[in-house]
């Protein structure tokens, strides 16, 4: 089995798929993750929010043996 990966328009992929149907090729998609989080208000919020205190250095250094704790 190979993996595939294609990118496009939305109704370019749509196209793909339905051709895929009609030769048989099983297929099945995935969302980006940041698509994901942005597609919610809340999550949207906490990500744009998180990227900004990083933008302006508000960020932690965890050493790896902290991580778990």
């Amino acid at each position: 089995m190979e993996t595939l990966i294609v990118e496009g328009d939305s109704q370019q992929i749509a196209t793909l798929k339905e051709y895929l149907k009609t030769i048989g090729i099983s297929f099945r998609s995935e969302q980006d993750t940041t698509e994901y989080l942005l597609s919610n208000p809340s999550n949207k919020t906490e990500l744009l929010d998180s990227i900004a205190e990083a933008d302006l250095g508000k960020t932690k250094k965890i050493g790896l043996d902290d991580i778990w704790k």
